[in-house]
């Protein structure tokens, strides 16, 4: 049984509080929930699983926002994210015949569906697109995959942040969905570091795998992704974020809002 709030995580007006009602009614159907999220268009049948996906759960937050206006993300806060870690780790426990589970991990706005999907890699049989800053709930979902018999490939995508703030700009501005750009850069050297543990953790397993990408250009001007070495990502490696990049692009981000 899936442990959903018995209120709200913040005070919520009444329309805000009718859409958390109906999603929270949903998800207290878990064959419903689940056909419902397996209809949506990008889950692939269930094949991927995303808090961002989960969301769209809740109808008014599904429903394309008027021009210049933003997706409500309150009323599904926290039922999103805990029916997608559901649904994450009931299909690592009932892995069947499928054999290749793809985590994903990158900052927001990383860009990390366009940097797998053209990848010379077998495409997997469950993936989690996330960014992985968790490392505790990682780890456990990792461990778990490996015990049920899945072969685990962890993808993380690395975007100059740069890019990325501008593709959090342009994601907002043509879907409604936004994050906090103030709080970009430190989102992406966190899911950095915690990339960097779990490759310590993990680095040799022979069910495990892992994949480094750097996703570069942006819509309109695409490239192909380069893959890069761990190296690259450590500290004193040339892809390794600062204290001063979250510092600097903290203060660009006030620029863009």
């Amino acid at each position: 049984m899936l442990d959903l709030p018995k209120q709200p995580h913040k005070i919520l007006s009444a329309e805000q509080h009718a859409a958390w009602r109906q999603m929270s009614a949903l998800l207290g159907n878990r064959l419903e929930a689940d056909r419902t999220y397996d209809n949506l268009p990008d889950a692939e049948g269930g094949r991927v699983i995303s808090t961002d996906l989960a969301r769209m759960l809740d109808r008014r937050y599904a429903a394309k926002p008027a021009p210049g206006k933003l997706r409500d993300i309150d009323p599904g806060w926290e039922l999103a994210w805990r029916y997608a870690q559901d649904r994450f780790e009931r299909e690592l426990r009932a892995r069947e015949k499928r054999r290749r589970v793809r985590m994903m991990a990158g900052g927001w706005a990383a860009g990390k569906t366009h940097a797998v999907e053209n990848q010379p890699s077998n495409k997997p049989d469950l993936t989690w697109d996330g960014t992985l800053k968790d490392i505790d709930w990682a780890a456990a979902m990792i461990d778990l995959a490996v015990k049920e018999g899945w072969e685990v490939e962890i993808a993380y995508i690395y975007r100059n942040l740069e890019l990325a703030l501008y593709g959090a700009i342009e994601r907002r501005e043509k879907e409604g969905r936004a994050v906090p750009l103030g709080e970009l850069a430190a989102n992406h050297r966190e899911v950095q570091q915690a990339m960097l543990n779990l490759n310590l953790l993990y680095s040799g397993s022979p069910r495990i795998s892992f994949l480094f990408l750097h996703n570069l250009g942006k819509k309109g001007a695409l490239s192909d992704p380069l893959k890069i070495d761990i190296k690259d990502l450590e500290v004193n490696g040339a892809l390794h974020y600062l204290q001063r990049h979250e510092e600097y692009y903290a203060k660009v981000a006030k620029h863009l809002e």
